[in-house]
């Protein structure tokens, strides 16, 4: 069948039942992070979702929706040049060019129409005909996830793939920490590990916007306070926060967040952050144990990942002593502080 007779539009209310008898296909629920028990509501839910950054397309073939993409605009001011793509083919209809006309499609939009220049997508490593509709593309392997969904019984890893775009020219950081001058290396201080309280919330503000922090985390320097009150107050499922207290003074911060999708129920991310003035004095690493102690003795997690910037040595140092292994790299990864950022993707992963 000529391929020029697939027409692809965004998504419409009328694809619900096409998409549902897709996303719950078994041979797509394998290489999604679907499950084949996905109820219609669920279906119907999600097609009535409206998500900033959202791009979702179709291919239509005789009246019947018979493929989906999704390019997702990061919104996150220093992640706006990139974005991700998802994307299933209804197995009745593979190897009839349906899935290279989507990709070309949320690529068309991604170029032409928001100037990304980084695309990414996680594919299984053993889904051979989408690497090869990948690589097609452009996109490159950047690293592999371990352990990072469960399905038909077995544990599954993933390919990290980009396609990056207008690039050339442009120079990653790859400089050191900026430390003050200290006059001598400095000493361990204990500190009080516990969840953070309301009364924090000026602290862990003023510690969010500090430049040195923003410059290695995702933060910017300009959020206000309103926006930390909402973190603190409003606290999402599955997530699991301390804060370091020295002196009556908030020091540092850790989370991890752990996945509401079934088949990513054993996995976490965790993100960290430390006052500057007390880089070096294991501050970092008391709030690490004690994340860790949770993960592996009360939430049973196998897998926890991170990302940290490459011109963060200091970072990288700590979450290898934690137990945490450098996955991969990804390119062109975040802009902040006037430089382009590569970030290494981490996880710690239980046996």
């Amino acid at each position: 069948m000529a391929t020029n007779d697939i027409t692809i539009r965004p998504i419409h209310p009328k694809d619900g039942h096409d998409q549902y008898e897709m996303a719950t296909h078994p041979a797509v629920a394998r290489n999604t992070l679907n499950l084949p028990s996905m109820e219609f509501a669920e279906t119907q839910a999600w097609m009535h979702k409206e998500q900033p950054g959202w791009h979702r397309l179709v291919a239509e073939l005789d009246s019947k929706s018979v493929g989906y993409i999704s390019l997702t605009h990061f919104q996150r001011a220093r992640l706006t040049h990139a974005g991700s793509l998802g994307m299933f083919v209804h197995p009745n209809y593979w190897g009839r060019g349906i899935g290279s006309k989507l990709v070309a499609a949320a690529l068309d939009v991604a170029d032409n129409w928001l100037d990304l220049k980084r695309v990414e997508l996680e594919v299984f490593v053993d889904n051979e005909a989408a690497l090869h509709l990948y690589k097609k593309f452009g996109f490159e392997t950047e690293g592999v996830k371990r352990k990072i969904a469960f399905g038909e019984g077995e544990w599954r890893d993933d390919l990290v793939m980009a396609r990056l775009r207008g690039v050339a020219g442009l120079q990653v950081a790859s400089g050191k920490e900026q430390v003050g001058e200290r006059p001598s290396k400095p000493q361990p201080v204990q500190a009080l590990i516990r969840p953070p309280l309301a009364e924090d919330i000026e602290q862990l503000w003023n510690l969010l916007r500090h430049p040195l922090v923003a410059r290695t985390t995702l933060q910017m320097p300009t959020q206000e306070l309103t926006q930390t009150e909402a973190r603190i107050k409003e606290p999402h499922p599955g997530l699991c926060r301390y804060v370091a207290v020295v002196d009556d003074k908030v020091v540092g911060n850790i989370s991890i967040h752990q996945s509401p999708r079934p088949r990513e129920y054993h996995a976490a991310g965790l993100g960290m952050m430390v006052d500057p003035d007390y880089w070096g004095m294991s501050i970092g690493t008391q709030l690490m144990d004690t994340v860790l102690d949770l993960a592996d003795n009360w939430l049973n997690l196998k897998r926890i990942e991170l990302e940290v910037n490459t011109d963060n040595p200091a970072g990288v140092r700590l979450y290898e002593r934690s137990g945490f292994v450098i996955e991969g790299t990804k390119r062109f990864h975040t802009y902040g502080d006037g430089r382009w950022a590569d970030s290494y993707f981490m996880a710690r992963v239980r046996d």
